[in-house]
Formats: structure tokens, sequence, C-alpha cells
């Protein structure tokens, strides 16, 4: 859990949220972020999937402007919001961003592992380049804040973390997303013949799957 108010007052100014704007929130948790949302927005709706947690939640944050909900976000369709902001678990970082990947939103802001922030601005045919590393570029312009240090979390986690933050760019469909993963565990095939089973005759050279710029990977995954 985040425990540093510098930190956190750090990513409320990023957020940039008018006194208009709906905020939806992945994981209530401790609730630290999410009341601070609620003193700048018109509204916040925030999800939280633990049940303790839920609980506690309703207990301990009273606002008139806060609506809370005991579900998993990421299983959801048709969001209506303007900004999205959350510091959830980061074995649930793929997730977010590929349900982002398919909503309609101004920005968000979002604190997640340095190395999975690495693999989101990786480039085609890096060691760390990803299908979650086409999706975003394709997707969103990225752009890293700040670095989060150990101490500013309790418990202390074993890795170092980052704020970023998101301007979305491009939608793509759900199904788009599941291609676009199923083009990558064929990382490793050569590109032209992957697109052609897909009905894409495009000569890719002897470029492999992970040295396509996202864009095509995209365009492939689409008529998969």
């Amino acid at each position: 859990m985040l425990v540093d108010t510098r930190v956190l007052a750090r990513i409320i100014e990023a957020a940039k949220i008018g006194k208009n704007e709906k905020v939806l929130e992945a994981g209530a948790g401790q609730g630290i972020l999410t009341a601070e949302l609620c003193k700048v927005a018109k509204l916040v709706v925030s999800y939280e999937i633990d049940k303790k947690l839920y609980s506690r939640a309703q207990v301990k944050l009273r606002f008139q402007n806060l609506d809370l909900v005991k579900a998993d976000l990421f299983k959801t369709t048709n969001q209506d919001f303007d900004v999205f902001a959350s510091n959830l678990p980061y074995s649930r970082s793929r997730d977010a961003f590929e349900w982002l990947a398919t909503q309609k939103f101004k920005r968000a802001i979002l604190m997640v592992q340095q190395e999975f922030a690495d693999k989101l601005v990786a480039k085609a045919g890096c060691k760390n380049y990803r299908a979650i590393s086409a999706l975003a570029s394709h997707c969103f312009t990225i752009e890293k804040l700040f670095g989060v240090g150990r101490q500013s979390f309790e418990p202390q986690p074993k890795v170092e973390s980052a704020v970023i933050r998101l301007i979305p760019i491009n939608i793509v469909a759900k199904d788009t997303v599941k291609s676009l993963n199923l083009l990558f565990s064929k990382r490793n095939k050569k590109a032209s013949n992957v697109a052609a089973k897909a009905g894409i005759r495009v000569d890719f050279g002897n470029k492999r799957i992970d040295q396509l710029a996202p864009n095509d990977l995209i365009r492939i995954a689409e008529s998969i």
C-alpha cells in the first residue's frame, strides 16, 4: 500500500482533474488515493474486488461524490469516464492496459512496476518488446512522470515503481487484443508467413513477429 503522502500529492497534481470530470479508479484498497480523488473530481467511481478492502472502504470513505463498486472493473464494458487513476496491484497492470485500450477517455494516471514501464516503451526488435509494448504504443502516448522508491510503500516491495500518464490515441476491439497476444505466441516465426495465414499478403522480408512495428501487428491482429 502507498503510504507516502508526498507521492500521493504528486499523483493528484499530475492527474489535473477538473471539477466537472468523472474519475474511474481500479482498486480502492485502503482508500488513500480514493479520498484525494473525491476532493477534486465531480464523481469518483471506485472498483474493489477484495471483500475485506471493500467493506473497510465503505466504512472509511464517506464522500457524497463516491460510488463504490465491488466487482472486477476489467470484466466490465462501456464505462463512461474522463480520467482513469489507479495504484492497483502490479499483477493486474497488464489487465489494466488491455482494458484501457478498448475504452474511450481523456487521460490516465497509473503507478506501475518499473520493469513493466520499460516494457511499455520497448521498441520493435528489442529484448523487452512484447504484445503489451505494441498495444501500448498503438493506443497511447505514454509519459513517465516520476519514479517511486520502495520506502514509499508498506510493506516495502522488492521492486522499483513509476508513475506514468497515458493519453489515448487509438481504440481497439477486445478481440484485437486477444489476437495480438496470439501473434506474440509465435514471436519467433517469420512475419510474412503468419500474416498470410491471416489473409494478409504483405512481404515483411525476413522479419519475425517480434520485429514488426506496432501498427503492422495491429493490422494483422485485426484480420485474424
